[in-house]
This record gives C-alpha cells, sequence and structure tokens, in this order.
C-alpha cells in the first residue's frame, strides 16, 4: 500500500508547495526562530536543521544523524509557515533534551514523555509570546478545550497506576474512544507540571530544566 502511494504522487501535487516556498522562504523562517530561541536559551552546541520534501514526514522532528541529533522538518505537510516558527521552538527544546546522554529508567517513561511535552509547549510560548494557546500545543482549538474540561480525567488516567507503562504510551500516541481520550491530551498536564514547577521553584529556570535532563525529570505530574 506505501508503495502504491508513492507511485501516485506526481510533480504537480506539490505546485503549492513550491509557490509557498517562493514566497515564505522556510530557510529565512527557521533562521529568525533559532535566533528567537537562542535569545531564551543557549545550547551547548549549534543544532543542524535539515529541511527536506519527501512523502509522509511528520512536520518536525530530532533524529540522530552521524552521531548527534539534528533538527528535521518535512515541508510536505504544510500548507503555510504561520506555525513553522513555534514548530522550530518546539523541537529545540527536543534537541536540547537528547543532547544529554543520561537514559530514562523505563518506570520513568510516561512521566519523561509527559513532561518532555510539557517543556516543548511552555518554551515556545515564551519565545514566540501572544498567540492563541491552542498554537503552543499544536492542538486545534476543540482539543485543548478538551483537555482543560478533562483535567482531573487526565490526572486519573496517567497518575492512578490504574494502567500500565505501555498502555500510557499508548493512549499518548493514539488516544483511546472507550476511555474518550484524544491523542496526544497528556501534553496538557506536561505543560501544568512544567508551569507549576517553574511557579515553585523560581530559581531553578527554564534553562537549567533543558539542559539538565535529571532535573526535568524531577519535575512531579
Amino acid at each position: 500500500m506505501l508503495e502504491e502511494r508513492v507511485e501516485a504522487v506526481k510533480a504537480p501535487d506539490y505546485a503549492g508547495l513550491k509557490s509557498l516556498c517562493s514566497l515564505s522562504p522556510p530557510e529565512k523562517i527557521v533562521k529568525e526562530a533559532y535566533k528567537r530561541c537562542l535569545a531564551v536559551v543557549s545550547p551547548p552546541q549549534e543544532p543542524e536543521a535539515y529541511l527536506f520534501v519527501g512523502f509522509f514526514s511528520p512536520e518536525g522532528f530530532v533524529m540522530d544523524f552521524r552521531g548527534k541529533p539534528v533538527l528535521c522538518f518535512g515541508l510536505e505537510r504544510y500548507k503555510d509557515f504561520r506555525l513553522l516558527p513555534v514548530i522550530f521552538a518546539h523541537e529545540y527544546v527536543h534537541f536540547l533534551l537528547r543532547l544529554t546522554n543520561t537514559d530514562v529508567p523505563e518506570s520513568q517513561e510516561i512521566r519523561w514523555l509527559v513532561v518532555s511535552e510539557g517543556l516543548a509547549t511552555v518554551f515556545p510560548a515564551l519565545v514566540f509570546p501572544g498567540l492563541p494557546l491552542a498554537d503552543y500545543f499544536l492542538f486545534r482549538r476543540d482539543r485543548l478545550n478538551w483537555c482543560q474540561a478533562n483535567g482531573a480525567r487526565l490526572r486519573d488516567i496517567y497518575c492512578s497506576g490504574r494502567f500500565s507503562q505501555r498502555e500510557l504510551l499508548d493512549f499518548f500516541n493514539r488516544g483511546n474512544p472507550d476511555l474518550d481520550l484524544p491523542p496526544r491530551a497528556a501534553k496538557y498536564l506536561g505543560f501544568q507540571a512544567v508551569q507549576r514547577h517553574l511557579a515553585q521553584n523560581p530559581g531553578a529556570g527554564l534553562n537549567r530544566l533543558l539542559l539538565e535532563k535529571n532535573l526535568a525529570l524531577s519535575i512531579e505530574i
């Protein structure tokens, strides 16, 4: 099926993207976004960013390339580049967190996933203030509305111990219709946890959380 989908792709399918890149060069957007991120948290090493057009790439992700993490952006998913700066800032957080080699214990995997996504939501709000809150979550507004109305349910699902690590990881990525749980909704718990931690520990600083993995892992959901 994947082969058939790839073979069905034709050059004219990318005409809109070609026009978009001509009018709003993504290289320029990414460079400016990096400058804004750099003003908030300076990385131990400068990141490399790869902009490419594939077939079914995510809008943004971090991967290991030649022994180090790099930022990647699959441009074919974009209809416009309005959120590209926010997505860059989001992935910049994951880049910073990947620079540390501290392994996460298996028992802490879901906590780390939720906290790291919370950090990647709080950080863009500092770099690009004034946007709608849903933009920082990379959610539609109705998804954020659900999270705000169901905070107690989210906390029960992720913090009660009723579900295994594997189940919770699956819930995060795919949601669960039986629980009326949308995908990635636990980002809201992470966002709240990071904000709460920063308010209670003003000396910690967001930059320390991003550069010291063990400190970030200590955040209580």
